[in-house]
């Protein structure tokens, strides 16, 4: 597994697993605002001339209130890249979702640390960057920005984007049951659209994910995934895939509170199944995923909210949801958990990595920062305005971290 580092320029860190984001530094223009993360993105990489990391995957989170908006803002951040990364270009994605930094626009890195032993090469496929790093016999695969064209609907996005993971993962020699870690952004994701209101975006994309799922084992479970939604865009895909070896343990956690979400039932899946599909289907992933080399283990927390069972749980009140989705993020390493898993460590000792928590109303971001930072110990935090899978739900928490055997 590769180590993620996600830093900005001010942070001077000697941890192996540190994630952190740029914001800009200057610029009152959008445009001013991506030349800054820009550059220090380069200062970053490139201290002294030589390179210390290199950058997988990158995300653009911008604001972005049409469609029109954000491909010409997508257009300005691909140009600048352009001329800073040259051929040079890692995985990629553009999400409209804003930040709350005050400003139109964050970048969050994952990078490796420049090693003779570690051979990374940035490819394209269809018009698509994605990151290939090889290292110990094993390869981790680092896609992004996988999405349809502007007209299509969300069925025709979905189908897009896992046809080029598909091809992308092929091309690796790997196949879709290798993705570990899948972020999925659906424009207006809890709309319910069609001539009758029978279609909601959600439920279309599961209906779409489940058909190409379907063409892997998924022994070791589901990936770990957050489904979260985006003012623009309409699908964007973005993944994280390991490929087997010796030295490798992947296993799915589960939480106790909580229904798996591929058992969902019909009970809480709107609406009618996509266009041309029998029936609908679950949201297929993991509540988390635990990925063990050696003795490192890293741990990846998909997208958690305020359910237990399967249901809704403080509709309404963003304060007990904030607080509940922390319980079930904590949930996932009780001690039984831990047990069945080979693990022991102390979860109040946690610290994560990165943490990205998406809030629904721009008003209720001070109180959940304010929760989340008294709760959880992470070495950075992106906050994003954004809508969640359900209507009623009103916040969403991710994020990884990493512990040694004890």
């Amino acid at each position: 597994m590769v180590e993620q580092i996600i830093m900005r320029s001010s942070i001077n860190s000697s941890n192996n697993f540190d994630i952190e984001h740029i914001e800009p530094v200057t610029g009152k223009s959008f445009l001013e605002q991506v030349r800054s993360c820009v550059e220090q993105l380069t200062e970053f990489i490139y201290p002294k001339g030589e390179a210390r990391y290199y950058i997988t995957q990158q995300t653009f989170f911008i604001s972005a209130g049409s469609r029109s908006e954000y491909d010409e803002r997508s257009a300005q951040i691909k140009e600048r890249l352009s001329t800073s990364c040259e051929v040079l270009l890692p995985a990629t994605s553009i999400v409209a979702q804003s930040p709350v930094c005050g400003n139109d626009v964050v970048l969050e890195l994952i990078c490796t640390r420049a090693t003779a032993d570690k051979k990374v090469a940035y490819k394209s496929l269809s018009g698509i960057a994605y990151t290939v790093v090889e290292q110990d016999e094993f390869k981790t695969l680092h896609a992004a920005g996988l999405t349809g064209a502007p007209a299509d609907s969300i069925k025709e996005s979905s189908e897009k984007a896992f046809d080029i993971a598909m091809k992308i993962l092929e091309a690796e020699g790997l196949s879709i049951h290798h993705i570990i870690r899948q972020w999925n952004y659906i424009e207006n994701i809890a709309r319910v659209e069609g001539v009758a209101k029978e279609h909601q975006n959600y439920q279309v994309f599961n209906d779409v994910r489940s058909q190409y799922y379907n063409k892997g084992t998924f022994d070791n479970g589901y990936p770990a995934a957050t489904g979260i939604g985006m003012t623009a865009g309409g699908v964007i895909i973005d993944f994280i895939a390991l490929s087997t070896s010796e030295l490798i343990s992947v296993k799915p956690i589960h939480n106790p509170g909580q229904i798996d979400a591929h058992r969902y039932s019909e009970l809480v899946l709107k609406g009618t199944a996509a266009e041309g599909l029998e029936q609908k289907c679950s949201p297929k992933f993991e509540r988390a995923k635990l990925v063990s080399i050696g003795s490192d283990h890293y741990i990846y927390v998909s997208g958690t909210a305020s359910i237990r069972g399967e249901k809704t749980m403080h509709v309404g009140d963003v304060e007990k949801q904030t607080f509940t989705t922390i319980e079930n993020v904590f949930h996932l390493f009780s001690k039984e958990n831990q047990e069945s898993l080979g693990l022991k460590f102390d979860v109040s000792q946690i610290r994560f990595s990165h943490l990205r928590a998406y809030v629904k109303y721009n008003k209720h971001i001070p109180l959940v920062k304010k929760i989340c930072e008294s709760k959880l110990n992470s070495n950075s935090s992106l906050f994003l305005i954004s809508d969640v899978c359900r209507e009623d739900l009103l916040v969403e928490i991710e994020g990884v971290f990493s512990v040694k055997a004890s």
